[in-house]
């Protein structure tokens, strides 16, 4: 059973933190990261058996004539909404852990995605809109040196934002909030700590980033071994990443649910002691 830590802890123990939450809610997460899997699975499967000639094209700009198929693009929103509710459904499931109010089934992790569902469409809109400014300074009339710098300049806030903003998913669970005062509660929580947020973060990428490699390595010598065709080495490849995927999707929102609760009490803890200071002695 996770418990909450009751002081904030040290880099090395908000990746244990995020650890034993993991394996806490793995009983529930993995069902909802299985479902995903199963979902994108299949819709690999439906590409490459619906466009055969994929497994065999090396011009990219035939291959992207074959992907403009309507239904193709209509299977790719169903995979990323998909994708998106199965994902809110992890954070919820390990967020009601964190908070110490219970496990969450699978159909209430659902019911709790869906039910934010709208707020996390917002937030596209938004990033959309902010990558919009990207394209309209690269089409803008101007010099190309201060194009440059604005791009680079566009680029550098683009990553300070990212890092300022990493936990509003985790605040739209924690806390009665919609998209913009989610992201405000992650402004507040991440402020004056943006290195080493950004250093926990990189950290638990890299331990996945780790993990999916031995996935994929091991998976590779099966297939190489077995000297399937070349349609079934890619249908191969993409089981081996549903599985894969059962078991590294839910390691990333357990971190940034363990992040969100360290950075929670370190705030607090440095608001009481403000007020201390502010108390008149004697």
């Amino acid at each position: 059973m996770y418990v909450q830590p009751s002081a904030p802890r040290d880099i090395g123990g908000v990746i244990d933190d995020a650890i034993k939450l993991y394996r806490a809610s793995f009983r529930t997460c993995w069902l909802l990261a299985l479902i995903g899997s199963l979902v994108s699975g299949a819709t690999v499967v439906y590409l490459f058996s619906r466009f055969p000639a994929i497994a065999s094209v090396r011009d990219p700009a035939q291959l992207l004539g074959l992907l403009q198929s309507p239904s193709v693009w209509s299977w790719y929103l169903v995979l990323s909404l998909a994708s998106l509710v199965l994902l809110n459904g992890i954070i919820a499931c390990q967020n009601t852990l964190a908070a110490g109010s219970g496990p969450l089934t699978v159909g209430q992790a659902l019911a709790a995605a869906f039910a934010r569902l709208h707020w996390q469409l917002l937030a596209i809109v938004l990033w959309m809109l902010y990558f919009g400014v990207c394209a309209l300074i690269v089409i803008a009339p101007m010099p190309a040196p201060l194009k440059i710098l604005a791009v680079l300049a566009w680029i550098i806030y683009a990553i300070y934002l990212w890092g300022m903003v990493q936990l509003w998913t985790v605040a739209l669970f924690a806390e009665p909030a919609g998209t913009l005062r989610a992201m405000g509660i992650s402004w507040g929580l991440i402020r004056g700590h943006w290195w080493r947020a950004a250093i926990i973060l990189t950290v638990g990428i890299i331990i996945v980033l780790v993990i999916s490699t031995v996935f994929s390595f091991i998976g590779g010598l099966i297939l190489v071994a077995s000297r399937f065709d070349p349609m079934s080495m890619l249908i191969g490849n993409a089981l081996i990443s549903a599985v894969e995927r059962v078991f590294v999707t839910s390691m990333i929102p357990a971190l940034l649910v363990a992040m969100y609760y360290d950075f929670k009490l370190r705030r607090e803890g440095g608001d009481l002691a403000a007020r201390a200071k502010s108390l008149p002695t004697g």
